[in-house]
């Protein structure tokens, strides 16, 4: 292997991606909700993960703030 793509590889390999585990979402999710700070990034976690009302309400949501923004939820 030449110097140039074993640049390339190593390169590659030292940029780490972002780790975000499904309770890690939720807890985020949960606490945009506690804030009534609802972002884009809520919406898309919400959207990536197809975070659930009952879910958010196993998490410890309060079903008020839940039945606010049943409309996020699938």
């Amino acid at each position: 292997m030449g110097k140039s793509k074993k640049r390339i590889f190593n390169k590659n390999t030292e940029k780490k991606g972002l780790l975000l585990k499904r309770n890690k979402a939720v807890q985020n999710v949960l606490k945009s909700i506690h804030s009534n700070n609802i972002t884009e990034e809520t919406k898309k976690l919400i959207c990536l993960f197809g975070i659930s009302s009952e879910e958010m309400l196993e998490a410890g949501a309060e079903f008020e703030d839940i039945s606010a923004f049943q409309n996020l939820f699938i």
